[in-house]
């Protein structure tokens, strides 16, 4: 009995922090910096909250752990596996695409098993109409995805020279957004950008319950989509059909905790990707969709049914 209890106090706990957060705009940076989340530091919710929204989607019990499984925390497009993502004793791990799958088998020992893009289990975190109300506003809206850091590296390019870069493509739009990483807003990069004049947001804390679902509603205010680096917000943005243009720039950047047995340049997606991606206009190639397909797994989206089965599986108590 006490256990029972114990699950619901949890599981009420975490549901009043969401409301919570919900609170918080996407255009409000100081809010967004100062948000609290240290209560998802358990398996529950790590990475960026997927465990909880995928067993939301498929109807589970959110506070049920997946058992002897990981989950790929964005898509990689090179050969190699994160350490940190596969050294859990666990046989089975959560992926994107039959590319990760192919690079999953071929390097480790676990069971790999693509669901497409993480984002399609989520929920917008603003409605419809809401949505609606503020693409009035904002009009034919570019939304600008920098290179970013994380708390192991710092991601370092010439923000100056991407502006002039955004300049040149933005012709067409009524509005520049550009999504800021938690780690780089603590920075202040996002002053630069706002210096000429382009609105920021930004998903918040990685560790935010609601991370996935405000970039959802990033996404789903903009028409197009430019970056200057390859990154798991492609497969998001081209999920919710948006064209996605790179743009090619030097990038330090330095991952920390990764295997790369296979050679980078030679036997990864990332040169392909930029080169099918540098479109002169906003469009989706049927190049794209190949490619988003096998690296992005944007045919390996579950149904509500098929993920109650797949996770059912992974459960450590089955539900009916």
């Amino acid at each position: 009995m006490n256990s029972i209890i114990l699950i619901k106090s949890r599981e009420a706990k975490i549901e009043d922090a969401l409301k919570n957060s919900n609170r918080i705009e996407v255009f409000d940076i100081k809010k967004l910096l100062k948000e609290k989340v240290s209560y998802l530091s358990s398996s529950l919710m790590w990475p960026y909250g997927i465990p909880y929204h995928l067993k939301k989607f498929a109807g589970l019990n959110t506070n049920i752990l997946l058992n002897n499984c990981s989950i790929e925390h964005g898509v990689y497009f090179s050969r190699l596996v994160c350490q940190i993502e596969v050294t859990h004793y666990v046989s089975r791990i959560l992926t994107f695409s039959p590319f990760r799958e192919e690079v999953i088998k071929e390097l480790t020992n676990l069971e790999p098993c693509a669901i497409g893009p993480y984002i399609a289990y989520v929920k917008n975190y603003r409605s419809e109409e809401e949505i609606t109300e503020k693409k009035k506003r904002i009009g034919h809206a570019l939304l600008v995805m920098p290179a970013h850091s994380t708390q192991e590296d710092v991601a370092e390019y010439n923000i100056g020279e991407f502006i002039q870069q955004i300049e040149s493509v933005k012709k067409g739009f009524d509005t520049v957004l550009v999504c800021m990483h938690f780690e780089d807003m603590k920075r202040g990069l996002w002053k630069l950008y706002k210096d000429k004049g382009y609105c920021i947001v930004s998903a918040g804390n990685i560790e935010s319950p609601y991370f996935l679902n405000r970039l959802k509603y990033i996404i789903s205010l903009s028409d197009a989509v430019v970056m200057n680096a390859v990154t798991t917000g492609m497969a998001y943005a081209m999920y919710m059909n948006r064209p996605v243009r790179v743009i090619s720039q030097q990038v330090k950047h330095k991952v920390i905790g990764c295997n790369n047995s296979n050679d980078f340049e030679l036997e990864s997606q990332v040169g392909k990707a930029y080169e099918i991606f540098n479109e002169n206009r906003f469009v989706i190639t049927r190049e794209q969709k190949i490619f988003g397909d096998y690296v992005f797994g944007l045919e390996n989206v579950k149904s509500k049914e098929e993920m109650r089965k797949l996770l059912l599986t992974l459960t450590r108590t089955r539900q009916v």
